[in-house]
């Protein structure tokens, strides 16, 4: 097991208060957008922008811990492993995008979007857009643990999923002498793929999947001049639920005014 039990029971209890706080903040979007003239942009960047997301990231965070479970003793089978990595996707280009989707939000209901240089320039981490912000959002945004999240995670993840290596999860934590047999059995698939012995090749994905214990991180590319560090799964995607919960919470507060 990757986690001691009671960091699986942490995190089985804060997954399902995180989930009913995203839930709340869904509710609380739709009642501050649903007012809205339903032909206006303001009203679609709300509802079907930020609330949609908001709605996506919870159920990544349930598929996640329902095919991942903090508790999981054995490496994940390869069809449930690409679940867990789907979900992943969504949720790490939900997250990025929910930021866009506020700043958008307030753009369009303050009528900046000319004043402020067009929309390459809307971005709650853009000054154009961050300047015009009440001070209470300004100076969250500003903060230091708020700009290291954006710039050394969430946009290196977003980028890295639409453009380059999309974040994966290791099929296995190994020893040495399990990498060796994993890197035999790996030589031997493509032997059995060219000679059509596909009942061997089904027996060399069981024993394969049978080595070493789970993984319980993610990451992108390795091979470039900063990699990203391994981030912890589980914490990870609910440290992020919860800033989310955070901000939104905050956004809705402060969003009707302008600097």
């Amino acid at each position: 097991m990757a986690y001691t039990r009671d960091q699986t029971d942490h995190f089985n209890r804060e997954c399902q208060r995180v989930l009913r706080d995203l839930q709340q903040l869904q509710l609380n979007i739709v009642v501050q957008g649903q007012p809205l003239d339903p032909a206006s942009r303001l009203r679609e960047y709300l509802l079907h922008g930020a609330a949609r997301r908001v709605g996506a990231i919870r159920r990544a965070i349930q598929n996640i811990y329902a095919f991942f479970p903090p508790e999981t003793e054995r490496p994940l089978q390869q069809d449930t492993l690409a679940d867990v990595q789907i979900n992943l996707h969504a949720f790490v280009m939900n997250l990025y995008g929910l930021y866009d989707n506020w700043a958008w939000a307030f753009v369009l209901q303050h009528n900046l979007e000319d004043a402020i240089g067009g929309r390459q320039r809307i971005g709650l981490f853009i000054d154009a857009t961050r300047n015009r912000l009440p001070r209470e959002l300004r100076e969250y945004l500003l903060s230091p643990a708020a700009t290291a999240w954006h710039e050394n995670y969430a946009k290196s993840f977003r980028d890295a999923l639409a453009h380059r290596i999309p974040p994966y999860i290791p099929p296995a934590q190994i020893t040495p002498e399990e990498e060796a047999r994993y890197n035999e059995l790996e030589n031997e698939k493509v032997e059995c793929i060219k000679n059509g012995r596909w009942e061997r090749l089904d027996e060399v994905w069981a024993e394969q999947g049978a080595l070493g214990v789970p993984c319980p991180y993610f990451l992108h590319a390795y091979t470039e001049d900063t990699p990203p560090r391994p981030l912890y799964l589980h914490p990870q995607v609910l440290s992020d639920a919860a800033a989310v919960v955070e901000f939104g919470n905050l956004f809705l507060q402060h969003w009707q005014r302008a600097a």
